[in-house]
């Protein structure tokens, strides 16, 4: 089974749960279509964002073209910074 396989049994599935009454295949069909306009990739657990550094440094940058005042882009950075360290640690299923 490929990744957009694997995706598409995993959204079913789920809808399943939570709608007991749909139609299985008619939803598998319409989120297939959906999905084949999107490139996936899995992201395995405790894998971290691997631009997001880069994505937090351009943001500061054309910020800087904006002409936000340093302690601006000083608290834009720090807050960032705390977002990327949360969303970097590793997820745990209970």
């Amino acid at each position: 089974m490929n990744l957009g396989e694997q995706i598409l049994s995993d959204l079913v599935a789920a809808l399943k749960e939570l709608y007991s009454n749909i139609e299985v295949e008619n939803t598998k069909n319409k989120l297939a279509t959906v999905l084949s306009e999107y490139y996936i990739q899995r992201v395995e657990l405790g894998e971290v964002h691997p631009d997001l550094e880069d994505k937090i440094q351009f943001f500061i940058a054309a910020k800087r073209l904006e002409g936000l005042s340093s302690i601006t882009l000083d608290n834009y950075l720090l807050e960032l910074s705390m977002f990327a360290d949360i969303v970097k640690k590793k997820a745990e299923r209970n």
